[in-house]
């Protein structure tokens, strides 16, 4: 009550100040070109007009040929235009009736390395101190995607070929969208965001106390695109590809004075094909069992998306944002394994084939309510209300046949599983000037959230389904987090530091109808620092020094106390009591640039407390009476982990013509921990690369291509070979409206070794086999040389 009545009394100070707006006068149109020194378009460029009060009057983004339009009242008005990595220019300007300032040079001139900008064609990376920024543009390597194929072509993130995403080699990645929560990065939502849906991904390693506190590893901020060009129009985009990969997305806006409506609809119908081997050789009772399977999969995907909402500006102050987003998918897909048991001499013993008809419909909604109000220039008042849901069930039948020595059923059985997940967020943020060189920024934040997984697997006796002894599951888990934050900023020319102080209270419980599971309730109140420190050396480089402590909190996988019959060798069992993890990072950053290349290397290292390790061991008793056993995997918390790495990101432009972007990251673990009197202690360092070209060409192509590499990585149960992934793609362009784009993606695969005192176990794995897609887009209306740019705010 105490959060909601603070909210409460912000959102109320929020109003007392506000001035109406009059509207009773005629526009002119101001019009201009921005470009550079050598005379190129800059686009993206932002134009802002201020009167003689300094209170924003209207601003607005510059297109593909660098030309902006503003409608204003007939008066004086001081015009400010920006672009990153080339500064701010301030011109007067008078407005007597229509007006063409022609054409207006940016410099880099009086250039505070905070950010430089690496541009090329319409895609590029934005490096800055605290973070890295991709911007999506018509990235040719991403086209006809979803998310993940975004994210694959930004420096320190990997997605691995089943699509969980990481950061630094760090699984412990929080990803949001439009910089809130979202179901949509649940339970691989992620693949129903189109790729031509993105406007840019933001990378934070190292957050700041006003962001809430989890993901140890850092940031994944997805920022959708919203158009804000006045008048009407938006994108087409239709693709296909082989194997079948047929897509199709239209983004449409209306903008007026003071409203802007916005909406994205795309579909998508996919087919994926994934092979492997695996072989595992057991000591079970003295005896050695060998086995060899070779898994055969066919993934089919059905789904839609929607992206719905509007700004109103009642006056120049205020803005109210409301956005709505819905993920619907049917996941239909069937898989053959075939099972060979050997002895230990070779000799044959069993032949096995699994058949699993697998059907999972989903739908995910997110409702966002944002009120902004802003009081003169400086101090910004925000409200928050967020909602997301997901419902998602899955069903499964499967079937064991035995092909030698007898032909028969050894079973039949199917499962059921309902989950679903409700949140409710309720934010507010507050920025003001303190003193002449800083700021305060200050806020409250409640959140709820319930998931709940209802589990049955039922087997078939003489044509009767019965109950499954010891695979029913009524689970739910309920947490409550409530925040608050405070954080000091102050800035000078050359230097600057940061300070930031974040509480966050955690109340956590499970419930289980299971009889053998005892319902947990946890409760822990803990603070988060952070505190930062730039210098800038020269006009061309800068180094920032930055602390932070963060929280991983158990994901519902790793608490439910079962999650799937899928292999009727292996079971993973989740922990409802696991607790969550602590991480203490360190981090050194320096940024350089000059108008060839651009380089920002990095340091850190972080210390774990309770970190997660997914334990492996093996028991002789099988449900289904198989040779080998039953592999069991479940999550606990360990001592500590201490992490540390070393990263260079860097870009090379000689010209207009090509660019090469690439990455260098090595790190390393120490390990150490003890679990049922099993020592985890280990040590480990190891290295991922990647390199992006582009080459610009005449008559609006250009070409992309991306290479990437893994080093072999080891802990104390596993080890993995290195991998390797690339795409490569290009675009043409026809104008402002039309564009074709081409790419093909290399297969997708992972290999692990696994080591235990009973068992070794190769595992190989091709998720896809090479795919290749062509997606054309074409823009009509008045929004035909309109660039969408991110929405109004920041994370928070």
């Amino acid at each position: 009550m105490k959060i909601l009545l603070w909210l409460l009394l912000l959102a109320l100070a929020g109003s007392l100040t506000a001035t109406p707006m009059s509207t009773s006068y005629e526009l002119a149109l101001l019009s201009g070109t921005v470009v550079t020194t050598d005379d190129l378009p800059l686009e993206y460029a932002t134009v802002s007009a201020y009167d003689t009060d300094s209170s924003l009057v209207e601003g607005t983004v510059t297109d593909a040929a660098g030309r902006f339009e503003l409608n204003l009242p007939n008066g004086n008005y001081r015009l400010r235009l920006e672009f990153i990595g080339l500064g701010t220019k301030t011109i007067p300007v008078e407005v007597r009736g229509a007006t063409d300032l022609g054409r207006l040079a940016l410099s880099q001139e009086g250039l505070m390395l905070d950010a430089v900008e690496v541009r090329a064609d319409k895609s590029r990376m934005n490096l800055q101190l605290d973070k890295k920024v991709f911007n999506v543009g018509e990235d040719a390597l991403a086209q006809g995607g979803v998310a993940t194929d975004v994210l694959q072509q930004v420096p320190s993130v990997a997605v691995s070929a089943e699509g969980a995403v990481s950061l630094r080699g760090n699984a412990s990645v929080t990803i949001l969208i439009n910089g809130r929560p979202s179901a949509l990065t649940d339970n691989g939502g992620l693949a129903g965001i189109p790729a031509a849906s993105i406007e840019r991904v933001e990378v934070i390693t190292n957050p700041s106390a006003k962001y809430e506190a989890a993901g140890s590893a850092g940031i994944l901020n997805i920022i959708l695109k919203k158009s804000t060009e006045k008048g009407y129009g938006g994108t087409l985009t239709l693709g296909t590809g082989v194997p079948a990969d047929h897509q199709a997305q239209i983004a449409v806006n209306l903008r007026r004075r003071k409203f802007n409506l916005f909406a994205n609809l795309g579909g998508r119908y996919a087919n994926f094909f994934g092979s492997g081997d695996f072989t595992r050789s057991s000591r079970i009772d003295g005896e050695t069992v060998n086995l060899f399977r070779v898994p055969d999969m066919d993934r089919h995907d059905d789904a839609w998306s929607g992206y719905f909402g509007f700004d109103y500006r009642p006056d120049e102050a205020t803005t109210l944002t409301a956005s709505y987003a819905i993920y619907d998918v049917l996941n239909d897909d069937f898989t053959t394994n075939s099972f060979a048991y050997t002895d230990g001499n070779g000799d044959r013993i069993r032949d096995l084939r699994q058949t699993q008809d697998y059907v999972e419909p989903g739908t995910y909604h997110q409702a966002d309510v944002v009120l902004a109000r802003q009081f003169g220039e400086d101090r910004k008042f925000t409200l928050l209300f967020n909602h997301d849901a997901w419902t998602e069930f899955e069903q499964e039948e499967i079937r064991i046949d035995e092909l030698a020595p007898e032909a028969l059923t050894v079973v039949r059985y199917r499962t059921a599983t309902e989950e679903s997940s409700r949140d409710y967020l309720l934010q507010s943020d507050y920025e003001s000037p303190f003193g002449k060189h800083g700021s305060v920024e200050l806020g409250l934040r409640a959140e709820a959230r319930v998931i709940s997984a209802d589990y049955l697997a039922e087997a078939n006796v003489n044509e009767q389904w019965e109950p499954l002894g010891g695979f029913r599951n009524d689970f739910d888990y309920f947490e409550r987090i409530g925040s608050a934050y405070f954080q000091y900023a102050y800035k000078r020319e050359k230097v600057s530091f940061q300070l930031g102080l974040r509480n966050e209270f955690t109340d956590i419980a499970t419930e289980n109808t299971d009889e053998n599971q005892t319902n947990l309730a946890k409760q822990y109140n803990r603070f988060f620092p952070s505190a930062s420190a730039r210098y800038q050396l020269s006009e061309t480089v800068s180094t920032q020094v930055s602390y932070s402590r963060r929280i991983r909190r158990p994901a519902f996988w790793q608490l439910n106390p079962f999650a799937g019959l899928r292999l009727p060798t292996s079971l993973f069992t989740g922990n409802p009591d696991i607790d969550p993890a602590f991480t203490d990072r360190l981090e050194i950053n320096l940024l350089s640039g000059t108008d060839r290349l651009t380089f920002n290397p990095a340091v850190y290292v972080s210390r774990t407390t309770d970190w997660f390790e997914n334990v492996v061991s093996q028991t002789p008793d099988n449900l289904f009476g198989l040779e080998d056993g039953t592999v069991l995997t479940t999550p606990v918390n360990l001592d500590e982990a201490i992490n540390f790495g070393a990263e260079l990101t860097a870009s090379y432009r000689p010209g207009e013509v090509f660019r090469l972007d690439g990455d260098l990251h090595y790190f390393g673990t120490r390990e150490r921990g003890e679990f049922a009197g099993r020592n985890f202690d280990y040590d480990f360092a190891t290295w991922t690369a990647s390199l992006r070209p582009q080459v610009r060409l005449k008559k609006g192509l250009s070409l992309q291509a991306r290479v990437g590499y893994s080093a072999p990585q080891e802990d104390a149960q596993t080890r993995q070979p290195g991998l390797w992934n690339g795409s490569i793609g290009g675009t043409k362009r026809w104008g402002d409206r039309l564009s074709v784009t081409v790419n093909v993606t290399a297969p997708r695969y992972f290999r692990e070794t696994t080591f235990r005192p009973t068992f070794r176990q190769i595992d190989y794995f091709q998720w896809t086999g090479w795919r290749s897609r062509i997606s054309a887009q074409y823009r009509f209306e008045r929004g035909a040389k309109a660039e969408e740019r991110r929405q109004r705010g920041s994370i928070r």
